[in-house]
């Protein structure tokens, strides 16, 4: 059983595919059958432009190809490690329509194997009507957690469009199939009749919502089935970017002994395109495509962000980790104040991972334009590395070594105090502190930001704490951004049987207000 785990993999690029993904791209809809599978794995679209990316090499081709990797690590107190990899290739024509795909799922806590699924699928199809078509489905899967050596499904479809606009898709499907499968040692092999029925709507020109839904039970034992309920969101961020989020549910009624009969996946992250998403064939027409626009200035006054990340997984293997933070800005021609807090809690298997709080909290005088003296105070805990808390407070001077409207880096020191209770031993010392901060517009939709402090006892040079923290946000609208961010934390002095160093990535949504 896992007993320490300090990170479970959060950032999983555009996660869950299958049959019930592909999908054509943002923009007018023609209502073919790749709407609404999922939304389209990324969106894509066949003879678009990839705007500053170039001209499209699939363009005329029919096909659309799009792929994504994820991963997440952590060192430290735990180990762990999560990836996936996904690549789904798409073919619209006059009358027929394909796509065939592949996705990889694999995950580890503490050298135990949490996640290993590989699954391939493809669908073809003959428009007869409009709104009717006949095609042919297939799927493979492995997934060793559920003790499942391979399933393959095989049918054919009867499909219909009950709602087919530029804005929003139904379909639903229906046909005779047959399944092979090895799961729990047993091998089988019966005839099925599949039910699918997919659903997509655009909410505006930067974000579309999807769901889709496959039921496959054996034609001579209804108790014997299978059903796969997915849905999300898919926002666009830049020419071939985008970010989804999505919820996948499996249920296996007739799962192998000792096995549970569903898994419930959270997950958020980032999808390319190969070809880039859509320029707008004309004036007016609905698109995703993001406006030029020259990168934002740091603006005087209040700004807050709040940001939630989530991922979780029910199931075969248990997992949730999540994550709450807190940022509040002020800013005149003379005065900056900073306020900010995160909160990290994650459980496996029963067991927590995580569980840590950090709350901190700085005011600037401006000397000059470059030159400014300030003091802060920061608090942290963390029960898995045995810190009951950390009080420190310190009084610095800084210099902004750069300085403009896109960029800025400054260096700052000066003494502090510590009080801390680790291990349940009080101690308290005096401390001196050197930070780095920097930050970056990198464009009008992407802000990095990344600084480090090194905290350190000038009577015990040993005794230092060094804490890296780094993050990428992303526009989705005005007011809501996608983050990416790394927290690194080197500890000189930890307690006994504690690691000195752990590391942390995680994604999720920041609104800011």
């Amino acid at each position: 059983m896992i007993k320490k785990q300090r990170f479970t993999g959060l950032l999983l690029v555009a996660m869950t595919s299958g049959l019930a993904e592909g999908g054509e791209a943002y923009g007018n809809s023609s209502g073919n059958f790749l709407d609404g599978i999922g939304g389209g794995l990324f969106g894509g679209a066949e003879g678009s432009s990839s705007g500053s990316g170039g001209a499209n090499p699939l363009a005329g081709s029919g096909w659309d190809i799009t792929g994504a990797a994820g991963v997440s690590i952590a060192k430290g107190n735990a180990d762990s490690l999560s990836f996936s990899v996904q690549g789904l290739a798409t073919y619209k024509g006059p009358v027929w329509e394909s796509l065939i795909g592949a996705d990889y799922f694999f995950s580890e806590n503490d050298d135990v194997t949490a996640t290993d699924s590989l699954r391939i699928f493809g669908q073809s199809q003959r428009l007869l009507t409009e709104r009717l078509y006949l095609g042919l489905a297939g799927s493979f899967l492995r997934d060793d957690i559920a003790d499942l050596e391979y399933r393959v499904d095989v049918a054919s479809v009867l499909g219909y469009h009950l709602i087919k606009t530029d804005r929003t898709t139904l379909s639903i499907e229906v046909g005779p199939g047959f399944t092979w499968e090895e799961q729990g040692g047993i091998t089988d092999q019966y005839a099925n009749i599949r039910f699918s029925e997919r659903f997509e709507h655009k909410l505006s020109k930067r974000s579309k919502i999807w769901q889709s839904a496959i039921f496959t039970p054996e034609i001579s034992d209804f108790d014997n089935y299978n059903l796969i309920v997915e849905a999300g969101l898919d926002v666009l961020l830049t020419d071939k970017w985008s970010f989804r989020t999505g919820v996948r549910y499996l249920f296996d009624n007739t799962p192998a002994a000792g096995q549970q009969s569903d898994d419930v996946t959270l997950t958020a992250g980032l999808a390319y395109s190969l070809g880039g998403f859509p320029d707008p064939a004309e004036e007016g027409r609905a698109t995703l495509k993001p406006a030029r626009e020259e990168p934002a200035v740091a603006a005087l006054g209040w700004t807050t962000t709040a940001a939630l990340g989530v991922s979780l997984a029910q199931g075969n293997a248990e997992s949730l980790l999540s994550n709450v933070s807190y940022d509040t800005v002020y800013r005149t021609s003379t005065d900056e104040f900073f306020l900010n807090g995160t909160y990290t809690f994650g459980e496996n298997d029963g067991e927590r991972s995580v569980d840590s709080l950090r709350v901190g909290t700085r005011y600037n005088r401006l000397l000059s334009d470059r030159v400014y003296v300030g003091g802060g105070v920061d608090y942290l805990r963390d029960d898995i590395a045995d810190l009951d808390f950390r009080l420190t407070g310190t009084a610095y001077a800084g210099y902004y070594v750069i300085k403009n409207d896109t960029m800025s880096l400054a260096f700052e020191g000066g003494p502090g105090y510590i009080f801390e209770e680790s291990a349940g031993e009080q101690d308290d010392y005096f401390s001196v502190r050197f930070a780095e901060r920097f930050s970056w517009i990198l464009g009008p939709r992407t802000t990095f930001k990344q600084d480090a402090i090194v905290d350190l006892d000038p009577d015990d040079i040993d005794n230092a704490v060094l804490t890296a923290t780094a993050y990428l946000d992303t526009d989705i609208t005005d007011n809501l951004t996608w983050r990416l961010a790394g927290t690194y934390v080197f500890d000189n002095q930890p307690e006994a049987g504690i690691e000195n160093e752990d590391f942390t990535l995680t994604s999720g949504i920041a609104v800011q207000f």
